[in-house]
């Protein structure tokens, strides 16, 4: 029976190959769709987890809070510290205050948002690639600005400049820095902010020892899962504070929702597609072999013995097609992983919240391969049965007829 089949392929050639070209149309597109998800779900997580951290602690109004620039959803990190330790907890703690200002200089002045952080903190942001004049921070009268504060003001290297806030008890207060560095993130509209010590911040903010965030970093899971699982169950901290992961902030708990769902949605219409155009063109050969099948039938051969006769073509083409269909992917994949596709700002206008680049690496995996293969094979077979399975209940004669 198998060679059979697969002589039968050979027997119409030109319909044989129009099914395979839809195959491996349909794998190739497959393969770099999905490689192109991995991609984009990396850039995303990676930008994600640098804003809020593993997970992240905060209080329970500062989300709503933050967005007017509000400091005053504040709490003492001293607080928690200790039951940090409590939970063995091994990888890095940082604290962050998020604020608005006015940088003043001269007699101009630009609207940014602040941020106070930590010197640990170089590392995680990613100062070194972004920072292109100049060097971090080293004592708390420093600044590091945007690359658009520094054109609307027309900043250089040493220039003093004016921070002006509200503080987290409503009034306002000033305080003067010394410019130490400029930096061009790749969202450009993060390019509007600056960078202070978290000392300065808190003296800025009138906040003393308090901070807006606390954010955990770990490359350890287990510890990470027990550490949250330790805190998320202390009453203590969770009466007055929330813990979120970072899938569960902002937008991060968009994007963590909709990529999965539109790769699902890709899967799905690429399968449809790929089955209808199989269907199609199967259903022409099953028609061309009405009379070979109700010959079959008269000499006795079971219809489950024709079925699976058609069901190995299709099978036969849907290995072969999705074989080159997959090489042909995964080559695209690999290449464009190692150059990138360039979307300028187009992806920075998503959020304001995220560094996001606007460059896509495409990300091949072996579970792309086989999900793409298994994929390929099992919509060959269900347009094949579509194709036959109401051909073969028919009677001989009827078949034979052409009718």
């Amino acid at each position: 029976m198998f060679k059979i089949a697969f002589k039968n392929l050979l027997r119409n050639t030109k319909r044989s190959t129009l099914t395979i070209m839809i195959i491996i149309v349909a794998t190739a597109g497959m393969v770099f769709g999905l490689s192109w998800f991995n991609g984009e779900e990396k850039i995303f997580v990676e930008s994600g987890k640098k804003n809020t951290g593993d997970f992240r602690i905060a209080n329970k109004d500062y989300e709503i809070r933050s967005k007017t620039f509000d400091v005053s959803a504040n709490f003492y990190y001293s607080d928690i510290k200790e039951k940090i330790k409590e939970s063995n907890y091994t990888g890095k703690t940082l604290a962050r205050i998020r604020f608005g200002g006015m940088v003043y200089f001269n007699d101009d002045y630009e609207n940014a948002l602040g941020t106070g952080i930590e010197l640990e903190d170089k590392d995680i942001i990613g100062f070194d690639d972004y920072i292109y004049e100049g060097r971090f921070l080293k004592n708390d009268d420093e600044i590091i600005l945007g690359e658009t504060i520094r054109k609307k003001l027309n900043l250089k290297l040493g220039d003093e400049v004016t921070i002006l806030t509200q503080t987290q008890e409503k009034s306002i207060y000033s305080l003067n820095y010394k410019v130490v560095a400029f930096y061009k993130m790749d969202n450009s509209r993060l390019n509007r902010s600056f960078f202070i010590t978290l000392f300065s911040s808190q003296y800025l903010l009138d906040m003393e020892e308090a901070v807006t965030e606390v954010l955990f970093f770990s490359e350890d899971e287990k510890n990470l899962a027990s550490t949250y699982e330790f805190l998320s169950n202390d009453k203590d901290i969770t009466d007055q504070l929330e813990i979120k992961k970072w899938n569960e902030v902002g937008m991060n708990e968009s994007m963590s929702k909709v990529i999965p769902f539109v790769r699902l949605i890709f899967v799905f219409i690429f399968s449809i597609l790929s089955g209808l155009s199989i269907s199609n063109t199967m259903l022409m050969t099953v028609f061309e072999r009405r009379h070979e099948i109700g010959l079959l039938k008269s000499l006795g051969v079971k219809e489950r013995n024709i079925e699976k006769l058609f069901l190995l073509e299709g099978i036969y083409m849907g290995i072969f097609g999705s074989f080159i269909g997959i090489s042909i992917g995964s080559g695209i994949s690999l290449y464009l992983g190692k150059v990138g596709v360039n979307f300028g700002d187009a992806l920075e206008k998503i959020t304001t919240e995220l560094n996001i680049k606007g460059i896509i690496y495409p990300i091949l995996d072996f579970h792309t391969i086989i999900l793409t293969f298994s994929i390929a094979i099992l919509t060959s077979i269900i347009a094949t049965y579509m194709a036959i399975s109401q051909e073969v209940k028919k009677e001989a004669i009827v078949n034979m007829r052409n009718l």
